[in-house]
């Protein structure tokens, strides 16, 4: 079969397809639509309560959407939800680790609940690419935030994950704990991964996302790719920017 042929037949990373939710008489999204192919990252900004998170959620099958459909490496998160599942690593406001457990542990039981076989040299390579092998012994909960955080995304990555969707991932964290994150989704990407990010923070988001999109009044208003944009500018005030550049 012709490599090019092969190579553009391969599902989509990322497909997002007129999605919209509503919590009762309240429109939250109104048909949202995007994809992403694998090896790029997406960065959606937008005020609070502009339905970010909700977006995530849904996309992760956590929410259903009242219309529309989320697939993720071909597979609909809602009809073929432990195909999807396999797929996608999640970093959301709540670590999602144990406390009591060391972080060894925790990586250990989240290997062992996503069927990962022989584990034991992908969590040892996780330790290091997220710094924690020094702190493998250390129980979760004497964590420092910024070591949490780096535990949170081993977990996420623990099943070797096609597509990281991270919900506000640099919240909390010192400038060290922020660059050295910039570094493992960078590499994340390197190795074929598909990111989709929400943040406040857009310079630290462009710094690891080719993609942004501005999500408004329930709507996706502006997406585009990084290259094509004054980021300086849209970082200083991107819905005064894109409300600019419509």
């Amino acid at each position: 079969m012709d490599e090019k042929l092969q190579k553009s037949s391969e599902p989509l990373a990322v497909d997002v397809a007129g999605v919209c939710k509503s919590f009762g008489s309240q429109v939250v999204l109104e048909d949202i639509s995007f994809h992403l192919t694998s090896g790029q990252g997406l960065c959606i900004c937008g005020a609070n309560a502009a339905g970010k998170t909700t977006l995530l959620r849904i996309m992760a099958g956590l929410l259903q959407p009242g219309a529309g459909a989320v697939r993720i490496c071909g597979f609909d998160v809602k009809t073929q939800a432990r195909q999807a599942r396999a797929r996608f690593g999640v970093i959301f406001h709540k670590s999602m680790v144990y406390p009591q457990l060391t972080v060894i542990e925790n990586l250990r039981f989240f290997a062992l609940i996503y069927g990962v076989g022989d584990a034991k040299d992908h969590i040892e390579k996780l330790l290091e690419q997220t710094a924690l092998m020094h702190y493998r012994y250390d129980r979760a909960g004497v964590l420092s935030r910024g070591m949490m955080q780096r535990l949170a995304i081993a977990r996420a990555l623990v099943h070797k994950p096609t597509v990281l969707l991270a919900d506000e991932p640099f919240t909390g964290l010192d400038a060290d704990a922020s660059d050295h994150l910039v570094t493992i989704l960078n590499n994340f990407k390197g190795q074929g991964g598909a990111i989709v990010m929400t943040t406040h923070d857009v310079n630290l988001s462009l710094q690891c996302c080719q993609h942004v999109a501005v999500l408004d009044a329930q709507r996706l208003v502006f997406n585009t790719k990084t290259s094509e944009i004054d980021t300086a500018a849209f970082a200083r005030d991107y819905l005064s920017y894109v409300r600019a550049n419509r």
